[in-house]
């Protein structure tokens, strides 16, 4: 008998059994695949979801602080407004005061009485206001018409220190409107009168405190 046939016959079978094997893996691989495809696609689409979700709470919560941000700033712009209107209503109020008149971003009072200079200081604080303080030739000029030709008490005064002329907001009095010789200085002459004799400008004059003149308040319309 030929050795090498029997060889083969001894082969055959376990090459039929390989083939069987491969044959049922590749069966079981594409059974396998067939099972695990919608597995899979159920997977891919649950991620894509939850990107999807994702994005929506990222874009949800983005939307949100723009949105508390237009909030904050809708209060902010509504206070504003409220502050605004609060002054203008108080502007129009101060600019229609029975009494006062309005000059360059104040309102001014002139009594029809006289009194002291610290006696009239005090009425003008009582009304909400000083004693008016003249800063430009325009202001001084707005003095001069209203005072109908009497002297008047103005908010300057060297009471504090000889020589040493300031406001009463605590400010020097750096230029003036002196009369020629004035300040002088005499006797206890502290404090200052515009209009002194019904002098034109420059007509300012230091005198006692305690003589009695008509006085001028001044209130700020924006304070």
């Amino acid at each position: 008998s030929d050795p090498n046939a029997a060889g083969r016959r001894h082969y055959r079978p376990a090459a039929v059994c390989l083939l069987i094997l491969v044959v049922l893996l590749l069966a079981a691989i594409t059974i396998l695949g067939v099972l695990l495809t919608p597995k899979r696609d159920q997977l891919e689409t649950r991620y894509n979801n939850l990107t999807s979700e994702e994005q929506l709470d990222i874009s949800y919560k983005k939307v949100s602080e723009e949105r508390d941000q237009c909030q904050k700033k809708t209060v902010e712009i509504q206070k504003k407004t409220d502050e605004l209107q609060k002054k203008i209503s108080q502007l129009v109020k101060d600019i229609n005061t029975p009494g006062w008149k309005y000059f360059s971003s104040s309102i001014y009072f002139i009594s029809s009485m006289k009194k002291s200079w610290s006696e009239s200081r005090r009425d003008c604080i009582e009304r909400g206001s000083d004693l008016v303080i003249i800063n430009s030739r325009e202001e001084q000029g707005f003095v001069e018409v209203w005072r109908r030709g009497e002297g008047a008490w103005i908010g300057a005064n060297d009471r504090d220190s000889e020589g040493v002329w300031k406001w009463v907001d605590g400010t020097t009095l750096t230029s003036g409107f002196w009369s020629s010789g004035e300040p002088n200085n005499k006797g206890d002459e502290d404090c200052v009168v515009s209009g002194y004799r019904s002098e034109p400008v420059p007509n300012w004059v230091d005198v006692s405190c305690s003589y009695e003149y008509i006085w001028i308040c001044e209130k700020k319309i924006n304070s």
